[in-house]
């Protein structure tokens, strides 16, 4: 029997920036172990967040193509997610090992993976 494989495309345009944000912020943060042999960069927390905020700005702004209403209540759920980790001002939720360890940076993780799947998009 003839397997098929489905193979994911980056995308291009405004959506890529989208991509690389969504991508990262569904990246797993190094463990303690390997945070531990290679710096740390200050403020990726939050950089991440950032990126995201701008990335999604941008690409409401500009629609090349409509997305589904999946793909759109995907990217909301994350948008929401990381408001509610901003308007907490919890100085807790911005270090690597939150980032490894907080129930509320899994849930972005996992949000963010939902956003890959609903527009087919690869991670990093």
């Amino acid at each position: 029997m003839t397997r098929l494989e489905v193979i994911r495309t980056a995308p291009e345009g405004s959506a890529a920036r989208l991509w690389r944000a969504v991508a990262a912020l569904a990246e797993a943060p190094p463990s303690a172990e390997d945070a531990k042999r290679r710096p740390v960069v200050a403020g990726l927390a939050e950089n991440l967040v950032f990126e995201f905020d701008e990335a999604y700005t941008a690409f409401v702004e500009s629609f090349q193509v409509l997305p589904t209403e999946s793909q759109m209540l995907a990217l909301q759920a994350v948008d929401t997610q990381v408001s509610a980790m901003v308007r907490a001002r919890e100085a807790s939720l911005w270090t690597e090992q939150a980032r490894r360890e907080d129930e509320a940076w899994r849930d972005v993780r996992g949000l963010a993976r939902a956003v890959l799947e609903a527009f087919e998009w690869p991670g990093l």
